[in-house]
């Protein structure tokens, strides 16, 4: 089933787009949203891994990025990524954000926070959305 009728922001440009999450169901979900949805997609389990993606990955757009991967802190993780390519932009995803944390996150450039379970409409309309 193709999922873009039910978003309020279409396509309008493809994005490339990197998940950064150590829960495997999960990300076969989102590669599955995502491209349906018109955009690139890749996949890191663990932060050596994205970091190598990172660097890889010349036109990377979004990172997705969980606070709680395998071998480090999601916030320790946006710190790196930002200093190797400045111009991905980060939407943090978790189910432990509390206050503190999004206001942590928010520092660091942040500018979308999605709790688990994620909604596909709410995640998507966020990406397309212009300067995103």
């Amino acid at each position: 089933m193709k999922l873009k009728k039910y978003f309020k922001y279409p396509t309008i440009m493809q994005k490339s787009i990197l998940l950064v999450d150590d829960e495997g169901d999960l990300g076969w979900i989102m590669k599955k949203v995502i491209k349906d949805a018109g955009h690139k997609f890749s996949y890191a389990t663990t932060v050596k891994e994205a970091i190598k993606k990172i660097k890889s990955l010349k036109n990377l757009n979004i990172a997705l990025v969980d606070l709680r991967i395998a071998d480090k802190n999601g916030l320790t993780f946006i710190k790196t990524a930002k200093a190797i390519n400045d111009k991905i932009k980060f939407i943090v995803i978790s189910a432990f954000g509390t206050p503190n944390i999004k206001l942590k996150a928010r520092r660091l450039g942040v500018r979308y926070f999605l709790d688990k379970p994620i909604r596909a409409d709410r995640l998507l309309d966020i990406i397309n959305k212009d300067g995103l």
